[in-house]
């Protein structure tokens, strides 16, 4: 299989400021009248300065909702495919990639009377591939019945298992991240899965662990919330883990809307937050050098959302925007993978058509 679309080739360099505002989850997006300003530098050590745009499928009406992973050498992107953006009929499409971005095979996760949303891709430490979805269930006269967190399993890329439910009815994983923990009394080391589940009427975020197939269950519970906080409505979010310290990124949906960063030590009880200041939707956040992380989402400039890669300095929590992508409209939920000197990025947009389609974009980083 080929790209079914032209590449586009783009030159980046550091604008000295940005505006980042913030903006509300709904149907009908609305954004405060006091979304904060962030200023963004140009200091940065290590740079994306060129980057391409290919579109690797768009034969859906709607498709949304991206992950990136590497894995055995290829890439492998998955997304919602469905009638519209909620509709209750979405299934889950699964690309093999080369690493030029070419398309080699397709699968596809179907689940009846079902809308399969949001599918993340992990590698385990078996070695196998997990996909993770939130399931909707329907029933008579399309009325929704519960939603439940599901994992899917692959030993080739090529075929997936049934699926094995996770987590709690109505919480929605939103990401799966593995860590490594050994035994301060012995060699052997453990492998867990981490993830943070989210309830909009709960206003609530809960830490979850474990095996995805085994025993996965509340960690700790509200590691965000409204209650406890002041902070309504966290939900989407990201996590990777430096040594045993975890750091992770979630978006909010009320009040100020602005992102949240958050930090926590071993064994991941308590946690410590900061507000970036902006909104950010569809968070991805990805380990760089020198304390510093990529982010990616969907930002609020220029009066419009558009899907922006970023750094964030860990230490200072100095952000800067390294570009915003080609992007309007129904767009965001990235992917990321760094592989070789190169950034890969999965988004989906509609600013072409005005139908939203799936995007790859490949940085070339370089130290400066």
């Amino acid at each position: 299989m080929r790209n079914i679309d032209k590449t586009v080739t783009c030159n980046v360099e550091f604008s000295g400021s940005a505006e980042l505002k913030t903006g509300v989850r709904k149907n009908t997006i609305n954004i405060p009248a006091q979304g904060d300003k962030l200023l963004l530098s140009a200091k940065n050590k290590f740079i994306a300065m060129h980057y391409t745009v290919t579109k690797i499928s768009g034969t859906a009406t709607h498709s949304a909702f991206t992950d990136l992973c590497f894995w055995r050498g290829h890439l492998y992107c998955c997304f919602r495919e469905a009638l519209n953006h909620i509709s209750n009929d979405g299934h889950i499409a699964i690309l093999k990639l080369d690493l030029k971005g070419n398309v080699l095979a397709k699968d596809t996760i179907r689940e009846v009377s079902s809308d399969l949303r949001d599918p993340k891709l992990s590698v385990t430490p078996q070695n196998t591939l997990m996909l993770l979805a939130y399931q909707r269930t329907f029933g008579a006269m399309g009325k929704h019945l519960h939603s439940q967190p599901l994992v899917y399993q692959s030993t080739n890329g090529n075929s997936w298992s049934s699926r094995t439910t996770l987590g709690n009815k109505n919480w929605w994983l939103w990401r799966i991240r593995w860590h490594q923990q050994r035994h301060a009394t012995s060699s052997k080391t453990q492998h867990q899965a981490f993830g943070f589940a989210y309830n909009r009427a709960a206003n609530s975020v809960h830490l979850y662990s474990g095996d995805p197939v085994g025993s996965f269950h509340i960690h700790q519970p509200d590691v965000l919330s409204l209650e406890k906080h002041k902070l309504g409505y966290p939900n989407e979010s990201d996590l990777f883990f430096s040594n045993n310290t975890a750091w992770a990124i979630v978006r909010r949906d009320a009040d100020s809307c602005s992102a949240q960063l958050g930090y926590s030590n071993w064994p991941f009880k308590r946690w410590q937050w900061h507000d970036l200041g902006f909104y950010l939707g569809g968070p991805c956040m990805l380990p760089g050098d020198n304390g510093e992380v990529w982010l990616a989402g969907r930002i609020w400039q220029n009066q419009r959302f558009s899907t922006a890669l970023l750094r964030l300095n860990l230490k200072d929590k100095q952000l800067r925007k390294i570009t915003t992508l080609p992007s309007a409209g129904d767009n965001s939920y990235p992917g990321l993978v760094l592989h070789n000197k190169t950034l890969f990025m999965s988004y989906y947009s509609s600013h072409e058509d005005q139908k939203s389609q799936i995007y790859l974009a490949q940085f070339e980083v370089k130290d400066e």
